[in-house]
């Protein structure tokens, strides 16, 4: 009796031996055959040079826009949507016709070098001042100074004078880093047409401006959303434009208001 217990014990753990390794086959034989991921292409590699002058090419190519377009301002946690009629001319020339509910001005902003103007009919007033950062805030609720915003919105990025940086390559994108010895930085981000995506700028430790392009169109490279971020003023402004022509004559006058008669004309500081 005894010896048929311990043969009936061997024939139970050579039975339970089979089972896992019939398991681990049968893992082993599943894991074969599950489906191989493909490799992500990898990116040609370019210098920080040629990215440099992508940006360059870009940031020349538009004259003037003109269309709609929707403006979003966020600040302190409280946003504004403004539907307006925009006209950008080179190097510092904006009109923006601020749009009602129906459809009608109801307030006409043009700026020319360091001239800015207001006419809001509804109260029928008249400000003129300096095109300071202060007043475009205070007018279309932008804190940046003109020639700035001018060229973020044609695509056209400041480069600080840094040394060129490396350029890091990852799935789909390139990286440009740039850095100088008072601590500045400057990011550049490109997708894999070479195109500028997003800049940051940074100071010490504070990130100063944030900009992201979207919406790029393949007929011209203009970015049909831009999206710029001032962390330090707690403000994000986004501009879409839903129509929109590129390097159309536009009249010199358009950029220049005078007060029509009876209107009360306010001096901005």
């Amino acid at each position: 009796m005894k010896n048929s217990s311990g043969l009936h014990r061997v024939k139970e753990r050579i039975k339970i031996l089979r089972l896992v390794l019939f398991g681990v086959m049968v893992a082993l034989f599943m894991g074969g055959c599950a489906a191989v991921r493909p490799p992500t292409p990898s990116l040609a590699p370019v210098s920080s040079d040629e990215l440099l002058q992508a940006v360059k090419v870009q940031g020349e190519r538009f004259h003037s826009l003109q269309g709609t377009a929707v403006l979003t301002v966020a600040r302190a946690g409280r946003e504004q949507n403004i539907k307006q009629v925009l006209l950008v001319q080179r190097p510092n020339q904006l009109r923006a016709e601020v749009l009602g509910l129906f459809g009608q001005p109801v307030m006409t902003v043009a700026a020319a070098g360091d001239r800015l103007s207001a006419y809001i009919p509804g109260e029928k007033k008249f400000y003129t001042g300096p095109a300071s950062s202060t007043n475009l805030y205070r007018l279309v609720r932008v804190p940046m100074e003109l020639p700035d915003l001018v060229r973020f919105v044609f695509y056209d990025v400041p480069l600080l004078p840094f040394s060129s940086g490396a350029v890091q390559v990852g799935e789909g994108y390139y990286r440009l880093h740039r850095h100088a010895a008072d601590g500045r930085q400057q990011e550049l981000s490109f997708d894999n047409r070479l195109r500028l995506r997003r800049v940051r700028y940074v100071t010490g430790e504070d990130e100063v401006l944030r900009v992201r392009f979207d919406d790029i169109r393949d007929e011209d490279g203009l970015p049909r959303q831009v999206r710029l971020a001032l962390p330090a003023a707690d403000t994000q402004i986004d501009l879409e434009w839903r129509e929109v022509l590129a390097d159309g004559d536009i009249p010199e006058s358009r950029f220049h208001l005078q007060p029509p008669a009876g209107t009360e004309v306010e001096a901005l500081p």
